[in-house]
């Protein structure tokens, strides 16, 4: 269980929760890598933290701006910037940021209305209702010559799609403002916003106090599905376009399998080795997919293999030559169900009666264990007598992909 939970671990657990065991169970040391976006990124924002740090900003002019965001692009040597895009350079990205910065300075000059109270603000609080500790870093937090307090975030990649932008705006500009009342509580007019600055477009908006109380119940629930996945070590990789991104590629059980395969062949490996033989069983297991779309005897013995070679060698992706397999393996809590221990059940019945969720026994294990039992919307004393009636069982899943027709079954 971590200390304290931000916007960014939530947001990286709900993306790939491997990722997040990686960066903050884990904490894996990985050697300094230095993306050319991330960097052009921070290089923006220390330039504007310069800038509102200014006691005369308004005085300040673009040449010294300018000067001062050159200057963080020769710390690093350029050659250990790594660009992912390859239609793109270096340059290109210190091009980007210095226009970002040219136009927002046209915008906003000179730089003297309202008051700044604060840039990038290092803010701790607690979640209202729980004991968790909860953290934010706030670009700038200012008041406005209305008499709003604005909370600025600043971004200067892509604009996300209206779905994701709407939701990630409300996670991340939400928590921000529970920090700042936190912190401020006779503030009563807030403002959150968010500059695109590649795009020089403003997405503002308030939060009303039930969208508030909404996300708190929403941040509550995402903390205690880390704990969880902790307390079960669950913790299940999402691929996605992010993965060539990532920073634990290497290390990650989905992409470790080939990895491993290339670089044995690189190797010229003439003796049958365990990664050879798991993508053997892989090729095999798709083929035999293919013909019968069935799980016929063989094929469920094949699976049982593949699952062996994924719990012996820690991967949950198996890379063959047709295609790819992929394995799950986690604790599941479940309650007992009636046909297992016809007793237990009666008990758990009864208990659920009294307590008033027959709703949820009559019966739905699933929804009480997932509705009410993991999100703790009991009592610290009910959820221990519920406690005694949970059992883990292992669950596997093994999902083929097929290159040829780049159908998912199970």
């Amino acid at each position: 269980m971590l200390s304290s939970y931000s916007y960014s671990a939530l947001g990286t657990f709900q993306t790939c929760p491997r990722k997040y065991k990686f960066a903050y169970i884990e904490k894996i040391d990985l050697p300094k890598r230095i993306t050319a976006d991330a960097y052009m990124g921070n290089a923006v924002h220390r330039t504007l933290d310069m800038l509102y740090r200014n006691p005369v900003a308004a005085a300040v002019p673009l040449e010294d701006i300018i000067r001062f965001y050159l200057a963080e692009w020769e710390k690093p040597d350029k050659k250990d910037i790594v660009v992912v895009n390859e239609y793109q350079t270096v340059d290109d990205y210190i091009n980007d940021g210095r226009k970002m910065l040219e136009d927002f300075y046209d915008k906003y000059k000179p730089f003297n209305r309202g008051k700044t109270i604060g840039t990038e603000l290092n803010l701790q609080f607690e979640l209202d209702g729980t004991s968790f500790k909860m953290k934010a870093k706030i670009d700038r937090l200012w008041k406005r010559d209305d008499n709003v307090i604005e909370i600025c975030d600043y971004k200067t990649g892509r604009m996300p799609a209206e779905g994701v932008k709407d939701k990630s705006f409300y996670h991340q500009m939400g928590i921000y403002q529970m920090a700042v009342r936190a912190k401020y509580p006779h503030w009563e007019e807030i403002d959150l916003a968010q500059y695109f600055l590649k795009y020089d477009e403003i997405i503002r908006r308030r939060l009303r106090p039930d969208e508030l109380d909404e996300l708190k119940e929403e941040v509550r629930t995402s903390i205690l599905e880390t704990i969880n996945a902790e307390r079960l070590d669950d913790f299940p990789t999402v691929e996605s376009g992010l993965c060539n991104y990532c920073e634990y590629f290497k290390y990650c059980p989905a992409k470790r399998h080939k990895l491993l395969l290339d670089e044995e062949e690189a190797a010229g490996e003439k003796e049958k080795t365990s990664v050879e033989a798991a993508a053997e069983r892989t090729d095999r297991y798709l083929e035999q997919y293919n013909q019968v779309r069935l799980l016929t005897a063989e094929l469920e013995a094949l699976k049982q293999d593949l699952i062996r070679f994924a719990k012996d060698l820690d991967l949950n992706k198996l890379v063959g030559k047709n295609g790819e397999v992929l394995i799950k393996i986690s604790e599941a809590e479940k309650f007992v169900t009636k046909t297992a221990d016809p007793k237990a059940f009666a008990e758990l019945s009864h208990l659920a009666r009294e307590i008033g969720l027959e709703e949820y026994f009559r019966l739905d294990g699933r929804a009480l264990m997932k509705e009410i039992y993991k999100k703790e919307r009991l009592s610290p004393e009910m959820l221990e007598v519920f406690k005694k009636f949970v059992v883990n069982t292992e669950e596997t899943r093994v999902t083929a992909r097929l290159k040829k027709d780049n159908i998912d079954e199970e």
